[in-house]
């Protein structure tokens, strides 16, 4: 029997009716439905026609569906056995028989649900998918590239066991598509559909660490666009819109239309997020991208390039960056404006202005430097960490900063380059003395802080003016209710305060990327007394 869903606050203004698969409209059906989320690409060969400029399906009727063969009763006794049998069907089929096996009596089926020549009716649908799937009683994500082979069945097998499982999925089209994103992001829960497989997502979730299927996804600005960023879309324009539905607020300022420019369409859209939340600012070199960018988009140059540096965006966006992948890291900062291209910020910051400072890189041999190597002590257990003691301008006070942790013994010379460039970055922010080295046992209950600059592109190693923005901290805004102890625990970037970084322009500034600073109290930049400036970011 069908499965009869609770009839949701908002209806669709068609689903399709699985029994007969015919269109009905939304205010005549009395329970609930379920929603589609599958890349077009997987529905047929998509041709354009490129005297209108608009995309086009044929369905050759290819799409396979297996009957798996099994053993039955037969009467009066005994038992027979039916082989597999392989059947042929459109998409809509496919749909049909898949909704069947789940006993799913209705569905939203956009191919079928919008009217595609219709361009009216298809732009109001468009502006309401986050209620369309948000109040679906769940999405059916179709992610055939996923299945187990013959060979691995068993009673007790699990899908997650599979060798290069996660892999799979990562490199399926259903991870690549913009709209796929949204979809997930936008849907109360989801079921996987493979070839041979399913699963909910948030059991996915739980095993493979998928964070989009997590029931309770934090949609925050940065987090979003660290899965945004390294997705595609046919169109442009569909790029923008899928993501403006994961923002239901700014969906409704924003006007659907395909004709319009979408330069401006672009500059619109980020700005409006800017507006929503500054955390867009947080997002610093390639870490995860690296990964991602080799399994899901061969065709990007040495994975160095995302869907997003095609566009003529403003650095703000990070367009060159990757976002905060987590969300932990949160700001209260609301002294800036947003202005076309134009990011206004007033807040203190340090700057690198021209110290008095001994060339680091110009010394004969870092050794030369650094303080004797402390006789061994039995209570030393977790090595030495050598440290130099510096007063940035705006302190009162002089700080240490690690500069190189968990020696044990005289470093080698390998480790010297890692010293050499942790200098050579505080170098560019405060005064550096070689007086001012100093061994401290790694468990000392000194609170000392620890710097990491993830900038892009080197642009610390030349001669701009750069400022650290102090006023604007990104923090976990309370670390004692840890959603993923794990995550958090595992992965120092999850921990301390990261703050932006950003780079005189001709008469304006570029955001670069974030100077983290952990392994301290987090106040590293308390009691400074520094004037506040206006910044204009483009």
């Amino acid at each position: 029997m069908p499965l009869i869903l609770p009839k949701p606050k908002f209806m669709p203004r068609y689903l399709v009716r699985i029994s007969d698969m015919e269109l009905v409209k939304g205010s005549e059906v009395h329970e609930g439905y379920c929603t589609l989320s599958y890349s077009w690409n997987q529905s047929g060969e998509i041709l354009l026609d490129e005297e209108i400029g608009k995309s086009y399906r044929i369905d050759q009727g290819k799409h396979k569906i297996i009957f798996p063969g099994k053993t039955v009763r037969k009467k009066p006794r005994g038992r027979k056995r039916i082989s597999s049998k392989v059947k042929f069907v459109t998409f809509e089929g496919l749909i049909q028989e898949i909704c069947k096996d789940f006993n799913i009596k209705y569905i939203w089926y956009d191919q079928m649900c919008i009217n595609q020549n219709n361009e009216n009716e298809k732009h109001d649908e468009m502006r309401h998918m986050h209620k369309i799937y948000g109040n679906a009683y769940c999405t059916l994500a179709l992610v055939p590239e996923l299945g187990t082979g013959p060979y691995k069945f068993s009673h007790t097998f699990h899908i997650w066991q599979l060798e290069g499982y996660k892999e799979r999925f990562l490199e399926s089209q259903w991870m690549k598509r913009m709209w796929t994103l949204a979809e997930a992001l936008m849907s109360s829960k989801i079921l996987v559909v493979g070839h041979n497989i399913h699963s909910w997502g948030h059991q996915l979730f739980s095993e493979l660490a998928i964070p989009i299927f997590d029931e309770k996804f934090d949609c925050s600005v940065s987090r979003v666009l660290h899965y945004a960023h390294t997705r595609t879309s046919t169109k442009d324009y569909d790029y923008i819109f899928a993501l403006a539905n994961i923002f239901p607020d700014i969906m409704k300022q924003m006007t659907m239309d395909y004709n319009q420019n979408i330069q401006e369409l672009m500059i619109q859209f980020y700005s409006l997020l800017a507006e929503k939340d500054i955390g867009i600012l947080c997002f610093d070199t390639y870490h995860k991208y690296k990964t991602l960018l080799r399994l899901t988009s061969r065709n990007y140059t040495k994975y160095n390039n995302t869907p997003m540096q095609k566009f003529d965006l403003p650095s703000w966006t990070g367009k060159y960056g990757e976002h905060d992948k987590h969300g932990f890291h949160k700001t209260s900062f609301k002294n800036y404006t947003v202005n076309g291209r134009i990011l206004k910020i007033t807040c203190c910051g340090i700057t690198n202005k021209q110290y008095d400072t001994e060339e680091i890189s110009k010394l004969p041999s870092i050794e030369n430097i650094l303080p004797p190597f402390p006789q061994q002590n039995a209570h030393i257990y977790l090595g030495w960490r050598l440290v130099i003691w510096v007063q940035p301008q705006g302190s009162m006070r002089e700080k240490p900063i690690d500069v190189g942790t968990n020696h044990y013994e005289t470093p080698k010379p390998y480790a010297y380059k890692g010293i050499v460039e942790r200098l050579q970055e505080l170098a560019h922010f405060m005064s550096i003395k070689k007086t001012k080295l100093q061994w401290i046992p790694h468990n000392s209950e000194l609170s000392v802080s620890t710097f990491a600059f993830d900038v892009l592109e080197g642009t610390l190693q030349d001669s701009g003016q750069c400022i650290v923005l102090t006023g604007i901290p990104f923090k976990d805004p309370d670390d004692s209710d840890v959603k993923y102890p794990v995550i958090k625990n595992d992965d120092p970037d999850n921990s301390g305060v990261k703050y932006p970084v950003i780079k005189k322009d001709g008469d304006y500034y570029k955001a670069i990327g974030m100077c983290h600073i952990y392994q301290d109290d987090n106040h590293f930049f308390d009691n400074f007394t520094l004037e506040e400036q206006t910044f204009e970011i483009h």
